[in-house]
């Protein structure tokens, strides 16, 4: 049986909603290409999937609009949390960007620090008051891969946020990780960033020269049996 769990990434306080991403842990004996990763990806219609190649930690992460993400947020926090459940815990994760520094405190809060550049180029489009934001049905007039955000609670670094991107065929992200390391250089500030249409919690620290620690807490879901199946039936097949 392959390895493979679900993981929300940056749950609120009481474990709700966050960022889904599977991740496969890919058996030593079948590596799968690129395509077949994708292809997975796009069947199973989950934000993101990661696929553990090794032991080292090198990691392939796929979207479920069609193409690999370079680097991602959620997706490695969230792997992570599984490779910590699996007894593998990890100081680091390789994906296409670079090497990632990655750990999980006492407290369960998953974090990542990795240069806020890695990020696809999000837009930031100040709304006035979080009461606009959570009125939204998608983004103002003009605007296209945007992060929406207010100020919630200023001297304190809280905001509100919410992101779109239509002209990738992504729509609302419920927790955006890097779009909110990137608002973290733009303000110079730790940031806690209430995202998404149901209020996922992230957690940001500037960690100089244009870096950004990221967190949030994560929980794991059992994946459903369709989606076992389409993961087991990729490893089963021949190379």
């Amino acid at each position: 049986m392959v390895a493979c769990q679900l993981a929300r990434a940056f749950v609120d306080a009481d474990g709700a909603h966050g960022n889904p991403a599977l991740v496969v842990v890919e058996p030593e004996h079948r590596r799968a290409s690129e395509p077949e990763r994708q292809a997975l990806a796009d069947a199973l219609g989950i934000p993101a999937v990661v696929f553990v190649a090794d032991e080292q930690g090198r990691v392939h992460i796929h979207g479920s609009y069609g193409t690999p993400i370079r680097f991602g947020g959620h997706p490695l926090l969230a792997t992570t949390e599984v490779l910590h459940r699996l007894g593998r815990p990890v100081e680091k994760l390789t994906p296409a960007a670079g090497t990632v520094a990655c750990r999980r405190d006492d407290g369960g809060t998953v974090w990542l620090t990795a240069p806020a550049a890695w990020s696809k180029p999000w837009r930031h489009y100040e709304m006035g008051s979080a009461r606009e934001i959570e009125a939204l049905t998608g983004l103002p007039a003009g605007e296209d891969f945007t992060q929406v955000w207010a100020w919630l609670d200023e001297p304190a670094g809280r905001v509100r946020a919410r992101l779109w991107a239509p002209r990738i065929g992504k729509g609302e992200d419920e927790a955006c990780g890097s779009a909110s390391m990137l608002l973290t250089l733009k303000l110079d500030r730790d940031l806690e960033v209430v995202h998404g249409r149901h209020g996922a919690v992230i957690r940001t620290r500037r960690a100089g020269d244009g870096l950004v620690e990221l967190g949030g807490r994560c929980v794991l879901d059992e994946p459903g049996a369709g989606v076992r199946e389409k993961v087991e039936a990729l490893y089963a097949s021949a190379p």
